[in-house]
């Protein structure tokens, strides 16, 4: 197996999520002062936002920041979000994507609903996760609907359960993520994975997170 790098799974930019107080190349110098190699940009995918093509490319903006700022540190930056569906306030994060799967979303996909959704992300080889299912006001999915839980969310502004979280995965056999959720400067480097560094692609890490139950958390 190849070296073993530090890989951020879950983080958002200002450019994109309103709850973001980062700007996406930011949030790459401080990754990188951090230790970590790659990152996963999950920023919020919201309901009645991004039903059209134009509207997903402006998705995409903190992505593309964060590549090109990352490129020139020497690191990973992959493409992800974090999805609401219109039925609810449960979010949950999506791992496999590429600029044109996101970009080639149905303009209603928020409306479909969990079910739906992961139905499609079966029929495209994408992974999916419920963030944070166990703070207060969620409610946690049927393990049918989900691939995986993030058992650890580091956000240190939210009480997660994370307790729950993993019992609630070792139950049903779900996979297992960690994540440092960050929205501040004060969350950068809470959390993530170690991962193989060849990998590093949206399938090399699906592959690696569907044969990885139990990846090592930082």
């Amino acid at each position: 197996m190849d070296k073993l790098i530090k890989l951020e799974t879950h983080l958002h930019t200002c450019e994109v999520s309103g709850c973001g107080m980062v700007h996406a190349d930011e949030m790459m110098r401080l990754h990188h002062a951090a230790g970590y190699h790659a990152v996963v940009v999950t920023d919020h995918f919201l309901p009645d936002s991004f039903e059209s093509r134009a509207a997903r490319a402006s998705f995409l903006t903190g992505f593309r920041l964060a590549r090109a700022a990352g490129e020139a540190l020497g690191m990973t930056v992959l493409p992800g979000m974090e999805i609401r569906f219109a039925a609810g306030p449960e979010d949950f994060l999506v791992y496999g994507l590429t600029e044109e799967s996101i970009l080639s979303l149905p303009d209603d996909v928020c409306d479909r609903g969990v079910t739906a959704f992961h139905a499609l992300c079966r029929q495209k080889g994408w992974l999916l996760y419920q963030a944070h299912p166990f703070r207060a006001g969620l409610r946690v999915m049927p393990a049918a609907d989900l691939d995986g839980i993030e058992t650890r969310n580091c956000n240190p502004r939210h009480t997660s359960h994370n307790d729950l979280a993993k019992a609630y995965a070792d139950t049903y056999g779900l996979l297992t993520l960690c994540g440092s959720d960050a929205h501040q400067v004060e969350d950068v480097g809470a959390g993530g994975i170690l991962a193989p560094q060849d990998v590093l692609t949206p399938t090399g890490l699906v592959d690696y997170l569907r044969s990885t139950r139990e990846p090592s958390f930082l």
